[in-house]
Protein backbone atom coordinates (compact mmCIF):
# COMPACT_ATOMS: atom_id res chain seq x y z
CA UNK A 1 0.00 0.00 0.00
CA UNK A 2 1.22 3.49 -0.88
CA UNK A 3 0.99 6.75 1.03
CA UNK A 4 1.81 9.51 -1.43
CA UNK A 5 3.34 12.84 -0.38
CA UNK A 6 2.88 15.41 -3.16
CA UNK A 7 5.15 18.47 -2.93
CA UNK A 8 5.09 21.72 -4.90
CA UNK A 9 5.60 25.44 -4.41
CA UNK A 10 2.89 27.55 -2.76
CA UNK A 11 1.55 29.13 -5.96
CA UNK A 12 0.95 25.64 -7.42
CA UNK A 13 -0.85 24.29 -4.37
CA UNK A 14 -4.28 24.44 -6.00
CA UNK A 15 -3.05 22.42 -9.00
CA UNK A 16 -1.45 19.98 -6.57
CA UNK A 17 -4.82 19.52 -4.90
CA UNK A 18 -6.30 18.80 -8.31
CA UNK A 19 -3.74 16.04 -8.84
CA UNK A 20 -4.67 14.58 -5.46
CA UNK A 21 -8.32 14.54 -6.52
CA UNK A 22 -7.43 12.70 -9.72
CA UNK A 23 -5.42 10.14 -7.77
CA UNK A 24 -8.43 9.60 -5.51
CA UNK A 25 -10.61 9.11 -8.60
CA UNK A 26 -8.33 6.32 -9.80
CA UNK A 27 -9.89 4.15 -7.08
CA UNK A 28 -6.54 2.39 -6.94
CA UNK A 29 -6.28 -0.51 -4.52
CA UNK A 30 -2.58 0.29 -3.93
CA UNK A 31 -3.00 3.94 -2.85
CA UNK A 32 -3.94 4.17 0.81
CA UNK A 33 -3.61 7.94 1.21
CA UNK A 34 -2.51 11.04 -0.69
CA UNK A 35 -1.16 14.08 1.17
CA UNK A 36 -0.26 17.46 -0.36
CA UNK A 37 2.23 19.94 1.06
CA UNK A 38 4.45 22.89 0.16
CA UNK A 39 6.98 21.98 2.86
CA UNK A 40 9.95 19.76 1.89
CA UNK A 41 10.32 18.85 5.57
CA UNK A 42 6.80 17.45 5.64
CA UNK A 43 7.12 15.78 2.25
CA UNK A 44 10.34 13.89 2.97
CA UNK A 45 9.66 12.88 6.58
CA UNK A 46 9.58 9.07 6.91
CA UNK A 47 9.54 8.68 3.11
CA UNK A 48 10.88 5.48 1.55
CA UNK A 49 11.21 6.77 -2.03
CA UNK A 50 11.61 10.36 -3.24
CA UNK A 51 11.00 11.12 -6.92
CA UNK A 52 12.32 14.60 -7.70
CA UNK A 53 10.51 15.77 -10.82
CA UNK A 54 10.30 19.57 -10.73
CA UNK A 55 12.99 22.04 -11.75
CA UNK A 56 13.23 25.53 -13.18
CA UNK A 57 12.44 25.37 -16.93
CA UNK A 58 14.58 27.16 -19.48
CA UNK A 59 12.73 30.44 -20.01
CA UNK A 60 13.13 32.68 -23.09
CA UNK A 61 16.20 34.87 -22.77
CA UNK A 62 17.59 32.93 -19.81
CA UNK A 63 21.34 32.36 -19.80
CA UNK A 64 22.63 28.86 -19.05
CA UNK A 65 24.35 30.00 -15.85
CA UNK A 66 21.09 31.54 -14.58
CA UNK A 67 19.21 28.31 -15.22
CA UNK A 68 21.90 26.28 -13.49
CA UNK A 69 21.96 28.71 -10.55
CA UNK A 70 18.19 28.42 -10.06
CA UNK A 71 18.20 24.62 -10.18
CA UNK A 72 21.26 24.35 -7.99
CA UNK A 73 19.40 26.33 -5.31
CA UNK A 74 16.34 24.05 -5.58
CA UNK A 75 18.34 20.84 -5.27
CA UNK A 76 20.67 22.14 -2.57
CA UNK A 77 17.60 22.93 -0.46
CA UNK A 78 16.13 19.52 -1.33
CA UNK A 79 19.31 17.80 -0.18
CA UNK A 80 19.32 19.79 3.04
CA UNK A 81 15.72 18.77 3.77
CA UNK A 82 16.50 15.11 3.06
CA UNK A 83 19.47 15.35 5.40
CA UNK A 84 17.30 16.66 8.22
CA UNK A 85 14.18 14.48 8.05
CA UNK A 86 14.48 11.57 5.60
CA UNK A 87 15.11 7.96 6.49
CA UNK A 88 18.73 6.97 5.98
CA UNK A 89 17.42 4.13 3.81
CA UNK A 90 15.50 6.42 1.44
CA UNK A 91 15.84 5.85 -2.31
CA UNK A 92 16.14 9.14 -4.22
CA UNK A 93 15.44 9.26 -7.96
CA UNK A 94 16.19 12.58 -9.68
CA UNK A 95 14.22 13.15 -12.87
CA UNK A 96 14.33 16.94 -13.26
CA UNK A 97 16.88 18.22 -15.75
CA UNK A 98 19.79 18.52 -15.76
CA UNK A 99 19.15 15.31 -13.81
CA UNK A 100 22.76 14.08 -13.51
CA UNK A 101 23.99 17.32 -11.99
CA UNK A 102 20.83 17.87 -9.95
CA UNK A 103 21.38 14.41 -8.45
CA UNK A 104 24.98 15.32 -7.60
CA UNK A 105 23.95 18.53 -5.82
CA UNK A 106 21.18 16.76 -3.90
CA UNK A 107 23.56 14.04 -2.76
CA UNK A 108 26.24 16.54 -1.69
CA UNK A 109 23.82 18.30 0.66
CA UNK A 110 22.55 15.08 2.22
CA UNK A 111 25.93 13.70 3.32
CA UNK A 112 24.66 11.22 5.93
CA UNK A 113 22.61 9.33 3.32
CA UNK A 114 24.68 6.70 1.50
CA UNK A 115 25.58 7.79 -2.06
CA UNK A 116 24.22 4.47 -3.34
CA UNK A 117 20.74 5.72 -2.39
CA UNK A 118 20.82 8.40 -5.11
CA UNK A 119 20.16 7.76 -8.80
CA UNK A 120 19.34 9.80 -11.87
CA UNK A 121 16.86 8.82 -14.58
CA UNK A 122 18.38 7.50 -17.81
CA UNK A 123 15.70 4.82 -18.26
CA UNK A 124 13.80 7.18 -20.56
CA UNK A 125 16.71 7.24 -23.02
CA UNK A 126 17.17 3.49 -22.46
CA UNK A 127 13.53 2.84 -23.41
CA UNK A 128 13.82 5.11 -26.44
CA UNK A 129 16.83 3.10 -27.61
CA UNK A 130 14.98 -0.19 -27.11
CA UNK A 131 11.99 1.13 -29.08
CA UNK A 132 14.14 2.26 -32.02
CA UNK A 133 16.06 -1.04 -32.14
CA UNK A 134 12.80 -3.02 -32.04
CA UNK A 135 11.33 -0.85 -34.79
CA UNK A 136 14.44 -1.33 -36.94
CA UNK A 137 14.29 -5.13 -36.55
CA UNK A 138 10.51 -5.53 -36.58
CA UNK A 139 10.80 -7.12 -33.14
CA UNK A 140 8.88 -6.93 -29.86
CA UNK A 141 10.44 -4.49 -27.39
CA UNK A 142 10.27 -7.20 -24.68
CA UNK A 143 12.74 -9.25 -26.71
CA UNK A 144 15.41 -6.50 -26.89
CA UNK A 145 17.70 -6.56 -23.87
CA UNK A 146 20.98 -5.13 -22.59
CA UNK A 147 21.07 -1.86 -24.50
CA UNK A 148 23.10 0.79 -22.67
CA UNK A 149 22.86 4.56 -22.41
CA UNK A 150 26.17 6.04 -21.27
CA UNK A 151 26.85 9.46 -19.81
CA UNK A 152 24.84 12.63 -19.40
CA UNK A 153 21.13 13.08 -20.13
CA UNK A 154 21.97 15.58 -22.84
CA UNK A 155 23.10 15.86 -26.43
CA UNK A 156 26.30 13.96 -25.50
CA UNK A 157 24.57 10.78 -24.28
CA UNK A 158 25.68 7.59 -26.02
CA UNK A 159 23.05 4.93 -26.80
CA UNK A 160 25.02 1.73 -27.28
CA UNK A 161 23.77 -1.48 -28.94
CA UNK A 162 27.11 -3.28 -29.00
CA UNK A 163 26.18 -5.51 -26.03
CA UNK A 164 22.44 -5.73 -26.73
CA UNK A 165 20.66 -8.97 -27.57
CA UNK A 166 17.49 -10.17 -29.30
CA UNK A 167 15.44 -13.11 -28.05
CA UNK A 168 13.76 -15.32 -30.64
CA UNK A 169 10.75 -16.66 -28.72
CA UNK A 170 10.09 -19.32 -31.33
CA UNK A 171 13.44 -21.03 -30.88
CA UNK A 172 14.29 -19.53 -27.48
CA UNK A 173 17.67 -18.47 -28.86
CA UNK A 174 19.47 -15.20 -28.12
CA UNK A 175 21.39 -13.30 -30.80
CA UNK A 176 23.71 -10.33 -30.56
CA UNK A 177 22.38 -7.16 -32.15
CA UNK A 178 25.86 -6.50 -33.53
CA UNK A 179 25.19 -9.05 -36.24
CA UNK A 180 21.66 -7.83 -36.92
CA UNK A 181 21.92 -4.03 -36.94
CA UNK A 182 24.14 -2.00 -39.23
CA UNK A 183 26.70 -0.11 -37.15
CA UNK A 184 26.41 2.85 -39.52
CA UNK A 185 22.77 3.16 -38.43
CA UNK A 186 23.34 2.52 -34.72
CA UNK A 187 26.16 5.07 -34.48
CA UNK A 188 24.66 7.55 -36.90
CA UNK A 189 20.90 7.84 -37.25
CA UNK A 190 20.08 6.14 -33.93
CA UNK A 191 22.52 8.35 -32.06
CA UNK A 192 20.88 11.48 -33.42
CA UNK A 193 17.33 10.21 -32.81
CA UNK A 194 17.99 9.50 -29.13
CA UNK A 195 19.95 12.69 -28.52
CA UNK A 196 17.28 14.86 -30.13
CA UNK A 197 14.12 12.99 -29.11
CA UNK A 198 13.33 15.17 -26.10
CA UNK A 199 13.64 18.36 -28.15
CA UNK A 200 11.46 16.95 -30.93
CA UNK A 201 8.65 15.98 -28.54
CA UNK A 202 8.83 19.29 -26.64
CA UNK A 203 8.62 21.21 -29.91
CA UNK A 204 5.55 19.21 -30.96
CA UNK A 205 3.55 18.97 -27.71
CA UNK A 206 5.43 20.79 -24.96
CA UNK A 207 5.87 17.86 -22.56
CA UNK A 208 6.96 14.21 -22.31
CA UNK A 209 4.64 12.99 -19.56
CA UNK A 210 3.72 9.50 -20.79
CA UNK A 211 7.17 8.25 -21.69
CA UNK A 212 8.75 9.86 -18.62
CA UNK A 213 6.14 8.33 -16.31
CA UNK A 214 6.75 4.87 -17.80
CA UNK A 215 10.52 5.32 -17.44
CA UNK A 216 10.15 6.30 -13.76
CA UNK A 217 8.02 3.21 -13.15
CA UNK A 218 10.54 0.98 -14.93
CA UNK A 219 13.47 2.48 -13.00
CA UNK A 220 11.77 1.98 -9.63
CA UNK A 221 10.64 -1.54 -10.54
CA UNK A 222 14.24 -2.51 -11.29
CA UNK A 223 15.53 -0.73 -8.17
CA UNK A 224 13.04 -2.36 -5.80
CA UNK A 225 12.58 -5.80 -7.38
CA UNK A 226 15.94 -6.36 -9.09
CA UNK A 227 16.91 -6.94 -12.72
CA UNK A 228 16.39 -10.23 -14.52
CA UNK A 229 19.33 -12.63 -14.42
CA UNK A 230 21.70 -12.00 -17.31
CA UNK A 231 20.34 -8.53 -18.03
CA UNK A 232 21.34 -4.97 -17.26
CA UNK A 233 19.57 -1.62 -17.55
CA UNK A 234 20.72 2.01 -17.55
CA UNK A 235 20.86 4.23 -14.46
CA UNK A 236 22.81 7.37 -13.58
CA UNK A 237 24.98 6.81 -10.50
CA UNK A 238 27.82 8.59 -8.71
CA UNK A 239 30.89 7.42 -10.60
CA UNK A 240 33.56 5.46 -8.76
CA UNK A 241 35.96 5.28 -11.69
CA UNK A 242 34.19 2.59 -13.71
CA UNK A 243 35.10 2.56 -17.41
CA UNK A 244 37.63 5.33 -16.84
CA UNK A 245 35.08 7.91 -15.68
CA UNK A 246 36.58 9.77 -12.69
CA UNK A 247 34.70 10.36 -9.47
CA UNK A 248 32.77 13.59 -9.01
CA UNK A 249 29.93 13.20 -11.52
CA UNK A 250 26.69 11.26 -11.90
CA UNK A 251 27.13 9.08 -14.98
CA UNK A 252 24.70 6.76 -16.73
CA UNK A 253 26.01 3.19 -16.69
CA UNK A 254 24.80 -0.33 -17.39
CA UNK A 255 23.71 -1.70 -14.01
CA UNK A 256 22.39 -4.85 -12.40
CA UNK A 257 20.21 -4.78 -9.31
CA UNK A 258 19.93 -7.56 -6.72
CA UNK A 259 16.58 -8.63 -5.26
CA UNK A 260 17.53 -6.63 -2.15
CA UNK A 261 17.89 -3.43 -4.20
CA UNK A 262 21.69 -3.23 -4.37
CA UNK A 263 22.70 -1.45 -7.58
CA UNK A 264 26.02 -2.46 -9.17
CA UNK A 265 27.69 -1.19 -12.33
CA UNK A 266 28.04 -3.99 -14.88
CA UNK A 267 31.80 -4.13 -15.32
CA UNK A 268 34.03 -6.00 -17.76
CA UNK A 269 32.26 -4.94 -20.97
CA UNK A 270 34.62 -4.34 -23.87
CA UNK A 271 34.59 -0.87 -25.41
CA UNK A 272 35.97 0.06 -28.80
CA UNK A 273 37.62 3.40 -29.55
CA UNK A 274 34.36 5.00 -30.70
CA UNK A 275 32.58 4.08 -27.46
CA UNK A 276 35.50 5.32 -25.37
CA UNK A 277 35.46 8.65 -27.20
CA UNK A 278 31.70 9.06 -26.72
CA UNK A 279 32.04 8.31 -22.99
CA UNK A 280 34.93 10.78 -22.69
CA UNK A 281 32.96 13.56 -24.41
CA UNK A 282 29.97 13.07 -22.12
CA UNK A 283 32.20 13.04 -19.04
CA UNK A 284 33.90 16.30 -20.04
CA UNK A 285 30.51 17.98 -20.39
CA UNK A 286 29.33 16.60 -17.04
CA UNK A 287 32.54 17.61 -15.28
CA UNK A 288 32.23 21.24 -16.42
CA UNK A 289 28.55 21.31 -15.45
CA UNK A 290 29.18 19.71 -12.05
CA UNK A 291 32.05 22.05 -11.21
CA UNK A 292 29.95 25.11 -12.02
CA UNK A 293 26.88 23.82 -10.15
CA UNK A 294 28.82 23.06 -6.97
CA UNK A 295 30.51 26.46 -7.14
CA UNK A 296 27.11 28.16 -7.46
CA UNK A 297 25.73 26.08 -4.58
CA UNK A 298 28.54 27.22 -2.32
CA UNK A 299 27.98 30.86 -3.31
CA UNK A 300 24.29 30.56 -2.34
CA UNK A 301 25.12 29.53 1.23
Amino acid sequence: MLILHLLDIEKSKDALYGIALEIEDLASHVVLECQITTSPMEAFADTDIAILIASMPHLPGMERIDLLRANTKIFRETGEALEKVAKRSIKVLVVANPCNTNALVTMKYAPSIDPSQFTGLSMLDHNRTVAQAARKLGANTDHIRNVIVWGNHSSTMFPDLSHATLLDPGTNTISSLKGLVDETWSRGELLQIIRNRFKEIINRRGMTTMSTGKAIADHLTHWTNGTLEGTHVSMALPSNGEYGVPKGVFFSYPVTVSYTGKVSVKTGLELDDFAKEMICQSYEELKAEADLALKLAEEEQ
